[in-house]
């Protein structure tokens, strides 16, 4: 416990004296965000997130780990490079999808990952003739956690806080469920919890003056890592085979407001015969601050949204079993959407 701690600290501060050390590299390179109409922030700030995530984690896993899985570091540095060249040069979504599509397959045949278990139908599907059905669904699942935390990266901290809380509330249900957690998961989620940790002490400018954003580059390096973490916590495939797993329907409660915020936003744009990829300003954050709130006030909304959104499946799982807790996310998602789009009736009339 005591070491999980000191990497945690150590990850921090590692995070802390990178950010110090590269920005003024970072703005001499151009790799900075610049007000347009979408982005309404202050002068141009260092898309530093996802370099100095990456370096946090990739030495923490060569050092610390023995025969660490290159797959996830491989796959990582290419998402990485791609978010840094995206964010000098928009890149096409076509392409980005592609490299998130080939850093998934990646992962999965570097750590033989698989989803063998979705929470429901399990004597069905938990058959190793489907074992390339479960390769395919974990790559699909990991390029659509890549693109969830990209989509929803559009206020201060709030990527990196909806992965810090992934990660503590998958911790918190295996000390629910088991009464532990599995040493390989605790040692990861410290690890990448002391990056981001230590990325928003500079994003949300616990430092003034030395402000940071995630860039693409962060928010699809947090999408993969998190959904790889997600599959290895509640599939008994890759290294944490044999580990005691959390149900896989928690799963979509885990990331439930990432989730939501992407299939509203692709389910509106399709609707309106525009891309699904195409950038605008109708998040769910944008329409909670629409509404009056402030960044800051929008983020804690969708953070208590967060720990509210598992708590709800955590109990749904306990209580009523899996099939019950993924019926109760299908209703979640339109509900919870819903609720956003009347949040200015609802202000206005409490005013």
């Amino acid at each position: 416990m005591l070491a999980l701690i000191y990497i945690s600290i150590v990850a921090t501060l590692l995070a802390t004296v990178l950010v110090i050390a590269l920005r003024p590299l970072a703005i001499r390179l151009q790799l900075v965000d610049k007000p347009d109409a979408r982005k309404t922030h202050k002068g141009d700030v260092p898309l530093l997130g996802g370099p100095v995530i990456w370096l946090v984690i990739v030495t923490g896993i060569i050092l610390l780990i023995p025969n660490p899985p290159w797959s996830i570091v491989l796959a990582a540095t290419m998402l990485v490079i791609l978010g840094m060249v995206d964010d000098r040069q928009p890149v096409s979504a076509r392409l980005k999808l592609m490299f998130h599509l080939a850093a998934a397959t990646i992962v999965v045949m570097g750590e033989k990952l698989g989803i063998s278990d979705i929470g429901i139908f399990h004597e069905l599907f938990n058959v190793s003739a489907l074992g390339n059905l479960h390769a395919v669904l974990a790559v699909i699942a990991i390029a659509t956690a890549i693109n969830a935390f990209n989509f929803i990266d559009g206020i201060d901290g709030l990527s990196a806080s909806m992965a810090l809380l992934a990660l503590t509330h998958t911790n918190l249900a295996f000390n629910l469920i088991h009464g532990s957690t599995p040493p390989d998961y605790a040692f990861f989620a410290v690890l990448m919890s002391g990056a981001l940790a230590g990325f928003l002490l500079f994003n949300l400018q616990v430092f003034n003056g030395r402000k940071i954003f995630l860039g693409d580059s962060g928010s699809m390096l947090i999408g993969l890592l998190v959904a790889v973490a997600l599959i290895g916590a509640s599939q008994a495939t890759g290294r944490l085979g044999g580990n005691p797993t959390i149900p896989a329907s928690l799963c979509l409660w885990l990331i439930a407001i990432p989730l939501t915020d992407m299939m509203s936003i692709i389910i509106r744009r399709l609707a309106g015969g525009r891309s699904p990829m195409a950038p605008d300003r109708t998040h769910i954050h944008h329409k909670i601050m629409e509404a009056g709130f402030s960044a800051r006030r929008t983020l804690l909304i969708m953070i208590l949204s967060s720990v509210g959104a598992f708590w709800l499946g955590f109990g749904l799982m306990l209580e009523f079993g899996e099939a019950a807790s993924i019926i109760g996310f299908v209703v979640f998602v339109p509900s919870y959407y819903y609720a956003v789009q009347r949040i200015g009736v609802l202000v206005a009339y409490l005013r």
